[in-house]
């Protein structure tokens, strides 16, 4: 167990979804497939830390996955704004005006989805549980960047057709 989820969590800095400039499905071949196992991982990692029973997890994952997807969809905006803003073009000052105000529009809008769903939650496991679930969520991402960014401290993907970076 612990090997699979260790490989998991590696596998997820190219995948974490938590931060825009981290790459997403869309970005690489195979990456649908390895956001899957990451989101399997993760629903793992979240189950064993808060103890669910059968009846929450039942009840919770389905209000979870949604809740991922809208958020998922927020953020795939926003990495869309953002490529279109450096592609190396200069912004008008308009341009950019524009740009901030989508982007605080966007934040203001997952901040409103959280509300929402942080309700939801309260109503489907309770609000201590609720408090332990983005608990559970910060502290994956957490270690999922952690062993990522050790991976490429210590050379790097191993896997051939790769680039390696130099020292």
């Amino acid at each position: 167990m612990n090997r699979i989820l260790n490989t998991g969590l590696l596998l997820a800095g190219a995948l974490l979804f938590s931060h825009p400039s981290f790459a997403q499905e869309d970005d690489m071949p195979g990456g649908a497939d390895r956001l899957k196992e990451l989101k399997a991982q993760k629903a793992a990692y979240i189950t064993s830390k808060l103890g669910f029973t059968a009846e929450e997890a039942q009840r919770l994952w389905p209000v979870y996955n949604e809740f991922d997807e809208a958020r998922e969809q927020l953020r795939k905006e926003m990495r869309d704004m953002h490529r279109t803003a450096k592609d190396g073009v200069a912004l008008t000052d308009a341009q950019a005006t524009e740009i901030l105000r989508k982007h605080l529009a966007n934040r203001e809008k997952e901040l409103a989805m959280e509300r929402a769903y942080s309700d939801r939650f309260v109503k489907t496991i309770g609000a201590a549980k609720t408090l332990d679930l983005f608990k559970a969520e910060r502290d994956f991402n957490r270690e999922v960047l952690h062993r990522f960014r050790e991976r490429q401290d210590n050379g790097g993907d191993k896997r051939p057709g790769t680039p390696q970076r130099r020292r």
